[in-house]
C-alpha cells in the first residue's frame, strides 16, 4: 500500500487532510477509528490475495512432483522388468 492509497482512504473515511507530510490534523475517534479499519481492511485483501496466489503455486508444486515421482516409478519398474 502506497502513500496515495492511505490518502485515498482518509478521505472515504471523512478526514479532509492536507497531502504536506508537515501538516498534522486534529483526528476526531469516529474518523481515526474508520480509518484504521479502512487500512486494516486493504491489508487484509492484499495478504488475502497473496496467500492465494502462493496456494495455487504449492498446488501445482505439488502435482508436478507427483507426477514425476509416477514416472520416475514406472521407469524404475520397467527397469526391474528388464533386468529379472
Amino acid at each position: 500500500m502506497n502513500r496515495e492509497d492511505i490518502i485515498r482512504m482518509a478521505r472515504e473515511a471523512g478526514l479532509h487532510i492536507a497531502t504536506d507530510v508537515n501538516w498534522m490534523p486534529i483526528i476526531g475517534l469516529e474518523y481515526a477509528e474508520k480509518f484504521a479499519a479502512l487500512v486494516a481492511s486493504a491489508e487484509r485483501e492484499k495478504l488475502e490475495g497473496q496467500i492465494q496466489t502462493l496456494s495455487a503455486m504449492y498446488e501445482l508444486a505439488s502435482k508436478q512432483r507427483d507426477y514425476l515421482m509416477d514416472q520416475q516409478r514406472a521407469q524404475v519398474e520397467a527397469m526391474r522388468g528388464r533386468i529379472q
